[in-house]
């Protein structure tokens, strides 16, 4: 099983390989293999497109989601995938 640095690296390349992504729009931290991601994006596929790059990576347990949407006001908590 991967450190949590490693798995931090692993899952900012796979959203660097996210077309949809822009680099830098999302913040990734991870504790014992749980992911976190936050910032704020332009549109609610991208915010699905980055947790589905990260659920995609090796060695992660969970995805919690931070990301906010342009024009859409979250209510709650951040939703765990």
């Amino acid at each position: 099983m991967a450190n949590d640095m490693q798995i931090r690296h692993d899952v900012m390349v796979a959203l660097d390989r996210e077309p949809s992504v822009i680099a830098g729009t999302i913040g990734v931290e991870v504790h014992h293999g749980v992911v976190k991601l936050a910032g704020h994006v332009s549109d609610a596929g991208i915010k699905t497109d980055a947790e589905r790059a990260a659920v995609g990576v090796d060695d992660v347990r969970a995805v919690v989601m931070d990301v906010g949407v342009a024009g859409l006001e979250t209510v709650g908590a951040p939703a765990i995938v």
